[in-house]
C-alpha cells in the first residue's frame, strides 16, 4: 500500500506546487521590475490596491488595459501629473512586464460603500448603455477595457466625469462619451458606488 500511496503523495505535491507557481510569481515582480514596482507602490499600493483617495487600484487589471493606459499616460495622450515624469521613464519592455505583473495579482477587494444605491436605476442604465459588452458582466474587465469592480468609487466619479467632458481620451474614447454624455452627476455617483462595492 505505501508502494502505492508515495507516487501519489508525490504526483499530489507535484500538482500543489505549479498551481502555486502563478501566485509565487505574481506576489514577487521580476528583479529588473522591483524598483519601478516600488514607485508604482507609493502611491497605488505595494498590492496594487490603493489606500489613497483618488487613485486607482491597478492590481487584476486587464494586462492590455495597463499597457494601454501607460503609453497613453508616456506620450501624452493621457494627463495624470502625477505620472507624467515617471511614465517617460518606461521602456516598451517595462509597460509589458508591469501589465503582466499587476493583472496577475489578486484584484481589490469590494470598496466599503457609503453613498445610497438605487440598484434597479443603475442596473438599467448600465444595460442601456451596454457596459457589459466591454468591461463584461461581472464589471472585471478585458482585453484594453478596465475592471471596474472593487475600484475606488471616487476614482470612477471623475473618470466617467472626464469622459463625458471629453478630458480623458484614449482608445475606447468614442464609446464612453457616448455612455457618459447623458449621465447626471447624481447618476455617475450611484454607478460608481455600485460598481465600488462589486466583489
Amino acid at each position: 500500500m505505501s508502494a502505492i500511496s508515495s507516487p501519489v503523495v508525490r504526483l499530489l505535491g507535484a500538482i500543489v506546487l505549479l498551481a502555486a507557481a502563478p501566485v509565487a510569481q505574481a506576489a514577487d515582480p521580476a528583479p529588473s521590475l522591483k524598483e519601478i514596482v516600488q514607485t508604482c507602490a507609493a502611491c497605488h499600493g505595494p498590492k496594487g490596491v490603493s489606500a489613497i483617495e483618488g487613485t486607482p487600484s491597478i492590481a487584476g487589471q486587464p494586462d492590455i488595459f495597463i499597457q494601454y493606459q501607460l503609453v497613453f499616460i508616456r506620450d501624452g495622450q493621457r494627463k495624470v501629473e502625477a505620472m507624467q515624469e515617471f511614465a517617460k521613464t518606461l521602456t516598451d519592455e517595462n509597460i509589458r512586464d508591469l501589465g503582466a505583473y499587476y493583472a496577475k495579482l489578486p484584484p481589490p477587494p469590494r470598496f466599503a460603500g457609503k453613498g445610497k444605491v438605487d440598484v434597479a436605476k443603475v442596473t438599467a442604465l448600465l444595460k442601456q448603455r451596454r457596459c457589459e459588452n466591454c468591461h463584461k458582466e461581472d464589471f472585471s474587465g478585458q482585453g484594453e477595457t478596465g475592471r471596474l469592480a472593487g475600484q475606488r468609487p471616487e476614482y470612477l466619479t471623475k473618470a466617467l466625469h472626464d469622459y463625458r467632458s471629453g478630458v480623458r481620451r484614449g482608445r475606447g474614447m468614442g464609446a464612453m462619451l457616448e455612455v457618459s454624455i447623458g449621465l447626471q452627476d447624481d447618476d455617475i455617483a450611484m454607478i460608481s458606488e455600485y460598481l465600488a462595492r462589486k466583489p
